[in-house]
């Protein structure tokens, strides 16, 4: 049976992609204008720190409330909440180019709205389809995010030089509200939203206590955990340099930013669809132990690349793993708990992504007194020192084994 055959599905895959339209190009303008301010390759990193910084103080809340509460209506309230940061973006572009203050608390809004999206819209996917297609329909909603989101990062590429960045902005408003009205029709019961509504719930404080306890009680959650934040501080952080990478090293401008943003999300959906054929049999452990490994070597390729093509090619293997370590990390995640702590794990994932401020403030001040090659260069070869422990401590994440074992099962 196909996800597509589930009418709520099909709603929340088109809200989905109206939202990561307007998330692709707030990125990419939020880079541009930071990039435009005082402090210039470490104000970028500020902002992406600020935008990252609600993971780490919401994550468990918000992935506990999204067990706790309705998700439909939960996701249409942050939807019409996440409009207002961007208003916000839309004025400050106008203003002289010292406004570090404003530009760093509209990133953590937007991050605080994107943090309490994202552990509910990913539950909504299982709760809208069969439990027998549930993993293709995270497949395909991870698939179609990452082409929406290289789609909107080229559309602000575009938008940037020819009508300002303020435009871009109102674009991404004009996307958020077509979001939350394709959103609304998810809200008819579903077999596996009914089936979850009928189980008693703990309280909101006793779940988030559970959710916390996962970390420690769950060995797999715990080196999943451990390899994201390691992975969010060295990996992730790659995204703080290509603004400046595109502007004094390709000397490309705002379109280099877009095409640039545009070939790690292209690369993160190709990787996503590779994922959703990989058979069922196949141990993923394995797969995200060797993901991690061509991590860092792509980052190593994009240091010294010296045109706009050779950098976009190795962004699109980055891109790729990005991809791949997110959906692998949330796919194990949920599948190391129960059914009814699914939400509590996605939020368990969003907290290791907490992680990333620290990154980003490292990659910022890299690259403002290294510059981008270098601090690029560093950060991935830490990538590949960080994988090579994973796979060391834990040999669950060894290719060799694990992968020629499951692929022999009949």
């Amino acid at each position: 049976m196909s996800a597509l055959g589930s009418g709520a599905f099909r709603w929340l895959l088109a809200s989905s992609v109206a939202v990561y339209l307007g998330t692709g190009a707030q990125l990419t303008a939020i880079a541009w204008l930071a990039l435009g301010s005082r402090g210039g390759a470490f104000t970028v990193g500020l902002a992406l720190a600020a935008r990252m910084l609600p993971n780490l103080l919401f994550g468990l809340p918000a992935g506990t409330l999204a067990d706790q509460g309705n998700r439909q209506r939960l996701l249409a309230i942050v939807r019409v909440a996440s409009i207002l940061p961007s208003l916000g973006f839309a004025w400050l572009a106008t203003l002289p180019a010292d406004a570090v203050v404003p530009l760093v608390l509209l990133s953590f809004a937007t991050g605080t709205a994107t943090v309490f999206d994202t552990p509910t819209r990913q539950a909504l996917v299982m709760d809208t389809t069969p439990r027998e297609v549930a993993p293709n329909a995270m497949a395909l909603n991870a698939t179609m995010s990452r082409l929406s989101t290289a789609l909107g990062a080229l559309v602000a590429g575009i938008l940037i030089p020819s009508a300002g960045v303020p435009s871009c902005f109102l674009a991404t408003v004009a996307a958020f509200i077509i979001a939350v009205v394709l959103g609304l029709p998810t809200g008819r019961p579903t077999p596996n939203l009914q089936v979850r509504e009928r189980h008693s719930r703990p309280s909101f404080g006793h779940a988030l206590a559970d959710a916390a306890r996962l970390m420690f009680q769950v060995p797999e959650v715990r080196t999943l955990m451990i390899a994201a934040v390691a992975c969010e501080i060295f990996g992730f952080s790659y995204a703080t340099a290509v603004p400046v990478f595109a502007r004094d090293v390709l000397h490309a401008g705002p379109e280099g930013l877009g095409t640039l943003n545009a070939a790690a999300s292209f690369g993160g959906a190709a990787a996503v669809v590779v994922l959703s054929v990989v058979p069922g049999r196949v141990p993923r452990q394995p797969v995200l132990g060797g993901v991690f490994v061509i991590y860092g070597a792509s980052m190593l390729l994009v240091a010294p690349a010296a045109s706009l093509a050779l950098a976009a090619s190795a962004l699109l293997i980055t891109g790729a793993c990005a991809a791949s370590f997110d959906v692998l990390q949330q796919t194990l995640m949920q599948l190391a708990v129960p059914e009814e702590q699914r939400g509590r794990a996605v939020g368990l994932w969003v907290l290791g992504i907490g992680s990333a401020p620290v990154g980003n403030l490292e990659m910022g001040g890299l690259v403002a007194a290294i510059g981008a090659p270098a601090a690029l260069a560093i950060n991935g070869a830490l990538v590949l020192a960080a994988a090579a422990l994973l796979i060391v401590a834990a040999p669950a994440y060894r290719l060799r084994t694990r992968l020629v074992r499951g692929v022999g099962v009949s």
